[in-house]
Parts: structure tokens; C-alpha cells; sequence
């Protein structure tokens, strides 16, 4: 049994790993069958002269988006329950093209200005052809339950430009963005409860957010019960979204997109129950970076119970994809979970804690993993490094115990688990079912590990 299994593992990777490479371009005959779909207008966008989508039978908006940090793509958003064929055209034959995350192995034809494909679930996806700017396609569920417009608990955006500034919602409130909606703002709150940000319009909160004042995009601090859903984002400086000393968070079908200086995409801190699932993580800095940044002014609360799942990870400018680190100034991460996830780019490491301070992390599991890119895919270190604590709160090091790698498949690169001394370890990992570049891992000789790093096992 566990030949037949390794056996199938191995050929699901190679088909991985294959898809990888660009599609070869062969011309078929046409066949369509259409059926209704709602879509999305980003009217007050510019409009693309590359890229015209339909899906079934309905033209999309395809926008131009010029993102903050010099980044162009080409986007697309609807709404769909059902099986879709998507039909995407552009000025010239197409010669090549990438259907990405590569692993869905999404069968594309070409009819010669013309590709064809089909999806039948709500997907995140990025579109590679011939040599022009990338086209990400947001596949969203259809929405339930829109609230009204004059509901007094509702702030209702709807379509078309609104310059909104700071957006500070009360207790009970949705903040609701039409579809074809561009709100001019940030949303910010601080000790407020059950708070829904929802709808398919953007939030676009360039010119209001600062490095130099630590303003992000979204910001939720000492909040509870929190879902946001549906909703773009476009960010400037510093942190797209973070929340702080937060309890139940549930966050779906986001896309944000902004790609400049410390551009994180989704932080926390001091969060218990934690979702963030079936979003496009467009970034300039991590991906997520969760973490614990300043003791002396927030405590030490524990961050518990936080999952990542269904995500797609596009990272650009500095930093990784994922990150736990590098302040971790606090006493407990535990039950962490990264599931279903696609690394489509990255500048530093795919995976990486460069875990600088004190915190023990218990549970932390990455299951489903791909790695498109082939360069440092693991990179888990606990050390002192220039993030360390250095107000005098606290000088020490931290521990990981019990870190699994499940269904992780990278494209090369080397892994590299480092503990600290004798009495900060990184102790019990498991590798179960795990690649580098179509290889299995299983044993140490795989892996950069230094004598800090106890009780390695391999599935």
C-alpha cells in the first residue's frame, strides 16, 4: 500500500512540476456553450487594451491597473456558482501562454487570437501571455444576503468613484462596497465588535496609509468578531491590512493588490481564531506576516488557532511569502496552520520564520504547499537578528516544537532548518510526502540542518 501510494504521489508531483513550464500554443476547433453569469464592472478603472474576457457569454470589464510600487496587471472580477468557460482574446495570435497556480493543471485551448479554458469553483487566477502584463481573473461566489442601502446599520458604498477618507465603523455595522465600487479611504477601528466589510468593490486607500505613522490599510485593533469578504484592496506605504489584539477574524475571497515598499499583504498580532481563506495575496512585502512586534506596548497575548487556506501568493519588491517572524515578542503561536496554498513569486523565501526573539511556537503545520518558484523555498531559523527586541523588555530566544510539512512541493532550492543553542531548539519535524524538484524528501542529507534541530522524522 505504501508503494502504490508513494507511486501516485510522485506522478501528482511530476504532473506539478511539468505544468510548470509554459504551455505549448496547439490550435483546435471551437465548440462554445454558454449559459448567464454576473459579473463585475470596475467602471471607474482604466479599461485594458490588451485583454477582452467573456465568460460564457458575457464580456467582462477587464481593468488596467497601475498598483502602487510600479506593477502593472491586468484584472477581471465575477461572480459565478456554477461551471464556467472563460474565453480570453488579445490584438495578436497567441504564441504562449501559463494558466497559473500551474498545479490545477487548468487545460487551456488556443483558437488563434484566442484562449480557452474552463473552471467549476471560485478560483484565484493569473493569466501569463505571450510577453504582455499579467491578467489576474477573480472568480468570487455569488453574493447573499445584500444588505439595503438605507439600513441605518450599513455604510453603503455604491457603484462608482467616493472619496471616503477615514472609515470608522461602530459596533453591529457592515460596510458595504457595491460591485463596481472604488472607495476612496482606509477603514480603521479600535475596540469595536462584530464588524462586516463586505461586497465586490475596492478599497482603494492610496494616500492614506503611512510608513513614518504606521498607518495601514485596514486596521483593526482590540475587535472581535470581524469578517470581511469579497472586497479588492489597493494599498500605498506600509502594511495592507493588520489586526491587533483581535479575536475571530474570518476574512474570504479578498484580492489585494499593492506591490511597493512594506507592502505586507495580511498581518496579525496577538490574534485568537484566525481564518484568512480563498484570496490573492498581491504584495511588496510578506505575504503574511504574522508576528508579534512590541511587547513593552501590547502585552504578550497569545496567537492561537489561525489557518491560511485556499490562498494564492503573488510577492514582489522585498520579503517572502509566507513569514512567522521576525519579531516574535511574546510568549505563544500555537495551532498555526497554512493549507492549500500557492507560492507563485517571492524575492526572499517562499516559507521563512527568521524568529528573532522569545515566543515558543507549538503546532505549525503546512499542508498542500506549492512552490512555483526555484529558489529557497524553507527557511526556518531561530536567531538574533536586527528585529530583536531592543527597548531592554526582553533578550531571548524562542523554540519551535512539533513543525510538519505535509504534501509541500518546491520547485528547488535548499531547506534550511537552523535552532539557536542547546536550549532553543527546533525539535520533533515531520515531513510527510514532500518534494524538491520531483524528488522525495526523506532523509537529513536533504535538508541544511545544524545540531539544534532534534527529532526529524520522514513519511
Amino acid at each position: 500500500m505504501k508503494t502504490k501510494i508513494y507511486l501516485l504521489s510522485s506522478i501528482s508531483f511530476v504532473l506539478f512540476f511539468v505544468s510548470c513550464i509554459n504551455n505549448k500554443v496547439v490550435n483546435h476547433k471551437q465548440t462554445t456553450t454558454y449559459s448567464n453569469n454576473s459579473y463585475i464592472p470596475y467602471t471607474s478603472l482604466e479599461k485594458s487594451k490588451i485583454y477582452k474576457v467573456f465568460v460564457n457569454k458575457d464580456s467582462l470589464f477587464v481593468a488596467k491597473e497601475n498598483c502602487y510600487g510600479n506593477k502593472t496587471f491586468h484584472t477581471t472580477q465575477f461572480s459565478n456558482d456554477d461551471s464556467t468557460e472563460i474565453r480570453i482574446q488579445i490584438n495578436k495570435n497567441i504564441e504562449k501562454f501559463k494558466i497559473r497556480p500551474v498545479h490545477l493543471n487548468i487545460k487551456g485551448k488556443v483558437f488563434g487570437n484566442e484562449l480557452i479554458f474552463n473552471i467549476n469553483k471560485p478560483e484565484k487566477l493569473l493569466i501569463e501571455i505571450n510577453n504582455y502584463k499579467p491578467l489576474c481573473i477573480f472568480k468570487t461566489p455569488n453574493e447573499k444576503n445584500i444588505p439595503k442601502s438605507d439600513d441605518p446599520n450599513v455604510i453603503y458604498f455604491s457603484k462608482g468613484i467616493h472619496e471616503a477618507g477615514i472609515i470608522t465603523p461602530k459596533d453591529n455595522q457592515i460596510i458595504y462596497l457595491e460591485q463596481g465600487a472604488l472607495v476612496k479611504g482606509r477603514i480603521y477601528a479600535n475596540n469595536t465588535n462584530n464588524v462586516t466589510i463586505r461586497g465586490r468593490g475596492i478599497l482603494d486607500a492610496r494616500g492614506f496609509t503611512s510608513k513614518k505613522n504606521k498607518i495601514c490599510g485596514i486596521e483593526f485593533k482590540n475587535s472581535n468578531n470581524i469578517q470581511i469578504e469579497g472586497i479588492g484592496l489597493r494599498t500605498g506605504i506600509w502594511w495592507q491590512s493588520l489586526f491587533l489584539l483581535c479575536n475571530d477574524v474570518d476574512i474570504s475571497h479578498m484580492n489585494l493588490m499593492s506591490f511597493g515598499e512594506n507592502n505586507d499583504g495580511i498581518d496579525i498580532d496577538g490574534v485568537i481564531n484566525f481564518k484568512v481563506t480563498n484570496s490573492f495575496i498581491g504584495c511588496g512585502d510578506d505575504g503574511f506576516g504574522w508576528h508579534a512586534l512590541d511587547a513593552e506596548k501590547n502585552g504578550q497575548p497569545d496567537t492561537k488557532n489561525c489557518l491560511a487556506e485556499n490562498c494564492v501568493i503573488y510577492n514582489a519588491y522585498a520579503g517572502n511569502a509566507l513569514r512567522l517572524g521576525a519579531s516574535m515578542e511574546t510568549n505563544l503561536f500555537e495551532n498555526i496552520t497554512f493549507k492549500n496554498l500557492t507560492l507563485l513569486e517571492y524575492v526572499n523565501a517562499g516559507i521563512r520564520s527568521d524568529h528573532s526573539d522569545w515566543a515558543t511556537f507549538k503546532n505549525v503545520r503546512f499542508k498542500n504547499i506549492y512552490i512555483e518558484k526555484n529558489k529557497r523555498p524553507i527557511e526556518i531559523r531561530i536567531e538574533k537578528t536586527g528585529y530583536s527586541n531592543n527597548t531592554g523588555f526582553k533578550n531571548e530566544r524562542g523554540h519551535f516544537e512539533n513543525l510538519t510539512f505535509e504534501n509541500v512541493y518546491m520547485n528547488g532550492g535548499s531547506i534550511v532548518l537552523e535552532g539557536f543553542d542547546q536550549n532553543h531548539l527546533i525539535k520533533n519535524v515531520t515531513f510527510k510526502n514532500s518534494f524538491n524538484k520531483g524528488r522525495r524528501i526523506n532523509n537529513k542529507n536533504e535538508l541544511g540542518i545544524n545540531e539544534f534541530v532534534k527529532n526529524i522524522t520522514f513519511d
